[in-house]
């Protein structure tokens, strides 16, 4: 994971014309709405990126911005960049960023072993039904294509099952992989960013406390 710090301040708003909504800039590059995440205190939300350029970017939502002022951006290739918040709008918000971002680099987004979907770390209970047999599981982490659990008992690794979490429908999923009790599923149909986003949401209200992710991914990023 890589990890940019906030010692070198990416600029005054004022002065980037990025962060106004509708303004154009010669360093500024669309998107084209890219899967990102925004790690906050109350929990992990689905972004898109609509644009960004060296000082700024611009993000969508499939819900209400987060109303956190100072949070960290995440990439599928797991880089993380601290970003404060300086306009809002319906479902759109800009944030400046806290370091100094190599564009090139932020736009390639290369990640070893190739591109990754987003996984968004959440907590829940999940029921999956394996055949005849239903399991409480403990869910680890999800994405649109799949999911990370961790059970207690012994799910079978062929064959389809029944993934059940509060705020999706049940999905049809497969066991690609297994260890220690964890086990790694693929959705038969991959979910919809705003599925994701929307039981994402459910799952972790804004007003919640602050969530490890943040405070892990936030001590790395002042110690880097």
């Amino acid at each position: 994971m890589t990890v940019h710090n906030n010692e070198t301040s990416g600029g005054d708003p004022a002065d980037d014309n990025s962060m106004v909504p509708g303004a154009r800039q010669s360093h500024r590059a669309s998107m084209l709405l890219r899967r990102a995440k925004l790690v906050c205190q109350s929990g992990e939300y689905l972004t898109l990126i609509r644009d960004v350029s060296e000082g700024g970017i611009s993000l969508g939502f499939l819900h209400d911005v987060p109303p956190e002022p100072r949070v960290l951006l995440q990439l599928a290739n797991d880089t993380t960049y601290p970003v404060e918040r300086v306009w809002t709008e319906k479902r759109q918000a800009g944030y400046r960023f806290g370091c100094c971002v190599n564009l090139s680099e932020f736009l390639a987004e290369q990640a070893p072993g190739g591109s990754r979907p987003i996984r968004l770390n959440v907590s829940g209970t999940v029921r999956v039904q394996d055949g005849q047999q239903v399991l409480d599981a403990r869910l680890l982490d999800i994405s649109c294509e799949g999911a990370k659990i961790a059970c207690a008992g012994a799910i079978r690794t062929r064959g389809l099952l029944t993934f059940e979490l509060p705020g999706l429908p049940p999905q049809l999923a497969q066991v690609h992989w297994r260890e220690a009790g964890r086990y790694g599923l693929g959705f038969q149909h991959p979910l919809d960013s705003e599925e994701l986003a929307l039981c994402a949401l459910g799952l972790q209200p804004f007003d919640r406390h602050r969530s490890r992710g943040f405070a892990r991914l936030l001590a790395k990023a002042r110690a880097a």
